[in-house]
């Protein structure tokens, strides 16, 4: 990783077992991460996917399935794939999803098995040097990878306080992981695009702290250092919100486009068998 963000769980970490334990942590928070954590904009995704329909669309690193609900309510065909269960079981109460376990590095389809690979929030985690040939391999050739980031709008002061409480020493501004120079390096994608779109989050007093729970450096802590992190959480809400209205997370959400390079497609022809389309 390379960089801090205060707005999620894409802070620059090593890649030792402190980041091991953080990666593998949501399945534990899968339902306070559900309440808690926002979808993403309508507007992001067909910017992603294009205005159609009846794509076959992967969602990587699916979690409980926010990305895969805003793409099959466009009328998508959804494989959600994730490694945790738990985030799994959360996804498939959701209505025109299937669902898979799996990793990135290891993805459970044939190739050329998809129109587009879409990825959440989870991009930072992967061993890119292993998951970027395989989301090359199970895309199709005229396909297209979308990367997403809901990154809050910490310029708001009690947005930035939220931040500061939850990450403690590890909130370093308003920096964001740039998966470019990753994309660009590999060689297996084409000139990556960006856009970035506004949007906001109701929440109310328990849905700040199921967010607060959902985040990584909440949910690794021990038991009272979490509960003091909550009670802060509560203090800020009591601060700020004026009930019954919820209170409104502001979020900007960070979109990456780029498609399998020809070097990709050439590679995937030596690989293995094309799927067909179904």
């Amino acid at each position: 990783m390379t960089t801090n963000d205060p707005a999620g769980d894409s802070a620059a970490v090593p890649d030792n077992s402190a980041h091991a334990a953080r990666a593998m942590s949501f399945g534990a928070v899968a339902d306070a991460y559900d309440a808690g954590r926002p979808t993403f904009p309508v507007e992001a995704l067909i910017w992603i996917l294009g205005p159609g329909r009846g794509l076959q669309v992967l969602d990587l690193g699916a979690g409980t399935g926010k990305l895969a609900a805003v793409a099959a309510g466009l009328g998508h065909d959804v494989i959600a794939v994730d490694p945790s269960q738990e985030m799994l079981e959360v996804c498939r109460r959701r209505t025109g999803i299937d669902t898979m376990v799996g990793a990135a590095e290891s993805i459970p389809l044939a190739h050329a098995s998809v129109d587009a690979v879409i990825v959440g929030q989870a991009f930072h985690w992967f061993d890119h040097t292993r998951a970027l040939p395989e989301i090359a391999r199970v895309l199709r050739p005229n396909g297209v990878l979308g990367l997403l980031w809901n990154n809050a709008d910490t310029v708001v002061p009690w947005v930035r306080r939220l931040f500061q409480v939850m990450q403690g020493d590890g909130f370093g501004g308003i920096d964001r992981f740039d998966p470019a120079p990753i994309l660009e390096q590999s060689n297996l994608f084409t000139m990556i695009e960006q856009a970035r779109f506004r949007h906001w989050h109701d929440l109310d007093r328990n849905g700040l702290r199921q967010l607060a729970r959902s985040h990584s450096r909440v949910a690794v802590l021990k038991e009272t250092r979490r509960e003091q992190v909550l009670d802060q959480i509560d203090l800020i809400y009591e601060h700020t919100a004026r009930p019954p209205e919820p209170l409104r997370m502001p979020y900007f959400t960070g979109c990456f486009r780029t498609h399998p390079s020809e070097f990709a497609n050439y590679r995937r022809t030596l690989d293995g068998p094309v799927a067909p389309h179904l």
